[in-house]
């Protein structure tokens, strides 16, 4: 995938899907085992007209509790990868700053020579 001089691979839709997948499945988890504490007619478990185990819903929520977990490591680690991304002129271009980024909008200057055809500028 081409990438021009300013728009560095941020990778947003990965790290936002993470993120968003992380917040719901935590809330949802937390609510499952809330629902563990909540008071419910007294039954015969597994009788007509009785209601799932209490810890059914605690397994359920330990299990998305589980999923936002990975989901926000998905998110963090898509992050830093992103971070890594540094600008790689071309060979026929003086070298940078290693920490330099172009802001956006900048355009090389005309009397640097054209890039070669598809030239990778973030490694």
């Amino acid at each position: 995938m081409f990438h021009g001089y300013f728009d560095a691979p941020r990778h947003t839709g990965l790290v936002l899907g993470g993120a968003w997948v992380g917040g719901i499945c935590g809330v949802l988890g937390l609510l499952g085992i809330a629902m563990l504490g909540v008071p419910s007619d007294p039954c015969v478990p597994d009788d007509a007209g009785c209601g799932g185990e209490p810890m059914t819903f605690a397994k359920g929520g330990a299990i998305l509790l589980l999923v936002a977990v990975l989901a926000a490591a998905w998110s963090i680690g898509w992050t830093i990868r992103a971070g890594r991304y540094r600008f790689h002129p071309p060979p026929n271009w003086p070298p940078p700053d290693p920490t330099w980024q172009p802001p956006p909008g900048w355009t090389p200057p005309p009397n640097l020579p054209k890039a070669p055809p598809n030239w990778q500028f973030w490694q």
